[in-house]
């Protein structure tokens, strides 16, 4: 991957041998387009017909996620309801397929060290704040998902399916199904411009 001063681009050679050439001015899409070239082929699709490559597909499965897996969100949207979340069509569809799901795993990722995470909306119980005064700031509708390195952040997603870090500070992982490539694999999420919490 190169970076330029107004454009990241990814180059590559196809099992055939061509060049292949991928620029962007987004570093999160560059990053993720650089991650599924390592990927490997052959994966267990998602409801949205997303391939996972083979060592996501292992990791999920291995928290306990399947194909078609469909929780019921019942219970965790009652609960946040009553905290002043509202949840979006986004986050139900995410939830129903991840929700639940512990992934324990750490070491070496791509960009950044890979590192655990619980996808359980109700470890944000408590942080409707931090939430709403975040979409705010992007002007975007912020549910919790879980939290990443045993409760050093919050895992969100906005409702264009945009996955994020929640901290003192945002990043952002990509939009799904893509950022969870990114999360799993260890892919450094691109830092929001706003650097202090509002």
């Amino acid at each position: 991957m190169f970076a330029r001063p107004d454009s990241y681009s990814v180059v590559d050679r196809s099992d055939r041998g061509d060049r292949v050439t991928f620029e962007t001015r987004d570093p999160a899409e560059a990053v993720g387009f650089a991650a599924r070239l390592v990927r490997d082929q052959g994966a267990a699709q998602t409801k949205a017909g997303h391939v996972w490559s083979a060592e996501v597909e292992t990791v999920l499965r291995g928290a306990g996620w399947y194909p078609g897996r469909n929780v019921d969100t019942t219970v965790w949207r009652e609960r946040l309801e009553v905290d002043g979340f509202r949840i979006h069509s986004a986050a139900e569809d995410f939830l129903r397929e991840f929700g639940g799901l512990t992934v324990v795993g750490g070491g070496s990722g791509i960009t950044r060290a890979r590192e655990p995470f619980e996808l359980d909306p109700l470890l944000a119980l408590g942080e409707g704040d931090r939430f709403g005064e975040w979409g705010e700031e992007i002007g975007h509708h912020l549910f919790p998902l879980g939290e990443l390195d045993h409760g050093q952040a919050f895992i969100g997603l906005d409702e264009r399916g945009e996955l994020y870090v929640v901290v003192n500070w945002l990043a952002r992982f990509g939009r799904m199904p893509e950022a969870m490539e990114n999360l799993v694999l260890g892919v450094m999420p691109i830092r929001m411009p706003s650097s202090v919490q509002p």
